[in-house]
């Protein structure tokens, strides 16, 4: 089929706009999605039985609260003892400056940024209420 010179003209810069349009917001990720990712990737490791790919992935203060928690006094130990649920689905993601917070359906997950990129600093959580808003089966303190 042939079309008209002036509209395949349009339709090459169409094609051309929505190319470079495309490729600019591709770049650009949701807030708290890098957060989200981290908090995901802990839960499959901990889904897999693989707690020293998951205690890499906690904050180097909550990985050491963790260990003086466990009777053998290891990160992995302790985590295969912790109640941590199936996250189920993402809810929502709110990154507060260099703090997210994580919410699944099963699950609440506390993070902050570090050079190493988004590091888990509560898991396991669920709301308590206004004073102690949360109690966390990992870190959370």
């Amino acid at each position: 089929m042939k079309t008209p010179r002036g509209a395949r003209g349009l339709r090459f810069w169409l094609l051309a706009l929505l190319a470079l349009s495309g490729g600019v917001l591709s770049g650009c990720a949701a807030e708290g999605t890098e957060a989200a990712e981290a908090a995901e990737a802990f839960h499959r490791d901990v889904a897999s039985s693989d707690m020293t790919a998951a205690c890499s992935r906690l904050q180097s203060k909550t990985r050491e609260e963790t260990a003086r928690s466990s009777d053998a006094g290891t990160c992995e130990s302790q985590l295969e003892k912790a109640n941590i649920p199936d996250p189920g689905k993402l809810l929502s993601t709110e990154q507060f400056g260099r703090d997210a917070f994580i919410e699944f359906e099963n699950d609440t997950v506390f993070l902050a940024a570090s050079d190493a990129g988004w590091r888990i600093t509560g898991a396991g959580c669920t709301a308590n209420g206004e004073e102690a808003p949360y109690t966390c089966e990992v870190g959370g303190k």
